[in-house]
């Protein structure tokens, strides 16, 4: 439909300039109608157009215009002329389309892999990272496991560990939630709480600092520890171990 309305308005605008161009540009028009017919519809519709377009041409816009007499040397010519030039301009836009078509689907393929591959790459990143915290993590249990007194993640209680048990000598701070504070010297809560807090830069150190620890006979005891702050699987890791061998006095 869309073919055939743009066939007859071309015939309509010829028609209406017929009395001032008559008897030039007899298939002009219809050629630019028959190269827009292709583009927005395709060559089975353009082939259409070009029947159409000599039927209506040869009709109405070539002497004697209005009938169909025995057809002559000079109809041939002209119907020839214009289905031949018409027809080559058809084959090279339908080509040029298709060659079009082509690439941009090439092109559609070729973002899609590259936006998967960006995709693994960054999932490639992530576990490699995931790894990387893990082992490190590991590693400083392993490597450090008997200087090793608390271990806080941020969101939950602390864990103690069997050195601050054997500092204290008082494994019944594990009966009770939170316990192991009651082994801390009062004073010294404070300083503990403020190394606890979460650096700016994580898998990074506060400077050491003296812990006083109370030990099941009541006796107190001064040790260098410090926090050590890595940060594995998204949260904040604070590590409390000693800084050295162990320091103690009264």
């Amino acid at each position: 439909m869309g073919a055939l309305s743009l066939v007859l308005l071309t015939f309509a605008l010829r028609y209406v300039l017929h009395p001032f161009i008559e008897p030039y540009a007899v298939f002009h028009f219809f050629i630019l109608a028959c190269l827009a017919v292709q583009y927005f519809f395709g060559y089975k519709f353009a082939i259409l157009s070009v029947i159409v377009s000599i039927v209506l041409g040869e009709y109405y816009f070539v002497k004697p215009y209005g009938e169909f007499n025995e057809l002559s040397s000079k109809d041939y010519i002209i119907s020839s002329n214009f289905a031949l030039v018409t027809l080559t301009a058809v084959v090279f836009m339908e080509s040029l389309q298709r060659s079009l078509y082509a690439r941009d689907l090439l092109l559609k393929v070729l973002n899609s892999r590259h936006k998967i591959s960006l995709l693994r790459e960054n999932d490639r990143i992530f576990y490699t990272q995931q790894s990387n915290q893990a082992s490190a993590l590991l590693q400083e249990f392993l490597e450090d496991f008997d200087q090793i007194l608390l271990i806080r993640l941020r969101g939950f209680e602390c864990k103690v560990e069997p050195m601050f048990i054997k500092l204290t000598q008082n494994p019944a701070i594990l009966e009770a939630k939170d316990g192991w504070l009651k082994a801390i010297h009062e004073e010294d809560k404070a300083l503990l709480d403020q190394a606890w807090s979460v650096l700016p830069n994580r898998n990074a150190s506060k400077p050491p600092f003296d812990l006083r620890l109370i030990q099941a006979n009541g006796d107190i005891r001064s040790y260098r520890v410090l926090v050590e702050h890595i940060s594995f699987a998204g949260r904040a890791l604070a590590i409390l171990k000693l800084a050295d061998q162990a320091q103690s006095h009264q």
